[in-house]
């Protein structure tokens, strides 16, 4: 399992591979902004923030007999914490990622492929995507709001393996809202072992802020 939660590169692919059907007009572009935890959730956890990146998808469509570019750019902020393993060592094992992507607007359209994507279709699409992923099982859902939305937050088992072949079960805990012009996926990663990791993600998502342009 990397340090970056994969699901990320994987939904990222998931934009790049669904239909844009009904694009006209010149080259358009769309950008999500970004979705972080704020400081008073990370102090509470002890995570810290690995990385921001901008992720590009970027595509020909056609439509009416015209052949467009369409470029799409997510947002992925990754976090980390350095979880004590045993036999295994202190790795950063324990992770967490915040991915925003854009409705996309044209001709009065709207869409986005993770609109249609329920957390099941999701997590799903991480092991398909991942070797390092498997054997994924639902453990529980519940309701709770994020950044204002009421949503569903899913609990999923599965065994992770790091670069180096060892490997531990962990589980997957992860919600999708719908916030201003974007979709934000909030995603946690953690070894079963660990107590208390479970309420650390639960703060984690509560402390998600992303600012709109509604």
């Amino acid at each position: 399992m990397q340090r970056r939660i994969l699901v990320s590169v994987a939904l990222a692919a998931l934009l790049a591979t669904s239909g844009c059907s009904g694009l006209l007009g010149g080259p358009v572009t769309f950008s999500a902004s970004p979705a972080t935890v704020n400081d008073n959730a990370l102090n509470q956890t002890d995570y810290s923030l690995e990385s921001i990146d901008n992720q590009t998808v970027s595509r020909n469509v056609s439509a009416a007999g015209e052949t467009k570019e369409v470029e799409v750019t997510n947002v992925v902020a990754n976090y980390h914490r350095t979880v004590d393993l045993g036999p295994l060592g202190e790795r950063e094992a324990a992770v967490f990622t915040a991915f925003s992507s854009p409705q996309i607007d044209v001709l009065g359209q709207q869409f986005n492929p993770l609109e249609n994507y329920n957390n099941h279709d999701l997590v799903m699409l991480l092991q398909s995507q991942y070797e390092s992923v498997s054997d994924i099982q639902n453990v529980s859902s519940s309701e709770r709001t994020v950044l204002g939305q009421q949503t569903v937050v899913s609990k999923y088992s599965a065994q992770a393996t790091f670069e180096d072949g060892s490997s531990t079960d962990v589980y997957i805990v992860l919600t999708k809202v719908k916030h201003g012009d974007d979709y934000v996926v909030g995603v946690g990663v953690y070894p079963q072992q660990l107590d208390g990791e479970d309420q650390r993600i639960s703060t984690l998502l509560g402390g998600l802020q992303h600012a709109t342009n509604s």
